[in-house]
């Protein structure tokens, strides 16, 4: 049995209340790139594992999955407006090419799993792919699609309340360690 790290509350409290929001899943998540400079984007949130692993989707052919490949540090910034919260999370990435890849393929509609059919990401833009027949193989877009789970480490919030913010950080050591920072 998997501990609920206790950061996880704040964050789920915070959907909550966003959840009518459809961007609310949306958060920026940075790599290191090839090139060994900072590279930020923006991905959907698709849940949390069994243990507490941050789920996202990318696409195989994309430049941030070679950059995961050569270092799996990431940090993520998730922005809930409403709340007026923003929760900066580091840990490291793994790919995932278990069955768990596979049972997050078949929850998706078949106009979700298309997506994975797209030109490879990145590429110059040519019309004519997007109509190419080729580009509606099944398994080419099941090959694309990529589960990626974030281990999170380090969990950091702050409150934008006025006239005073409040923040704190949680840092997983031998277990998790909470503390109030400064703003």
């Amino acid at each position: 049995m998997n501990i609920m790290p206790p950061w996880i509350s704040n964050i789920i409290s915070v959907q909550r209340k966003e959840s009518n929001i459809y961007y609310s899943r949306w958060m920026q998540l940075a790599t290191i790139g090839i090139d060994n400079t900072p590279r930020v984007r923006t991905v959907v949130f698709r849940g949390w594992s069994e243990s507490y692993e941050m789920e996202i989707y990318t696409d195989k052919r994309s430049q941030k999955y070679f950059e995961l490949e050569l270092n799996n540090k990431v940090e993520i910034c998730w922005l809930f407006s409403k709340a007026k919260c923003q929760f900066r999370l580091r840990g490291n990435a793994k790919i995932e090419i278990g069955k768990e890849k596979l049972i997050h393929w078949n929850k998706l509609n078949d106009k979700s799993k298309s997506m994975w059919g797209w030109p490879t990401p990145g590429e110059h833009y040519n019309f004519d792919q997007l109509n190419d027949p080729s580009n509606n193989v099944k398994e080419n877009k099941y090959n694309n699609f990529t589960l990626l789970k974030i281990y999170i480490t380090e969990v950091d919030q702050l409150l934008l309340h006025k006239p005073i913010h409040t923040r704190r950080r949680w840092k997983l050591k031998s277990e998790w360690i909470e503390e109030r920072i400064n703003p």
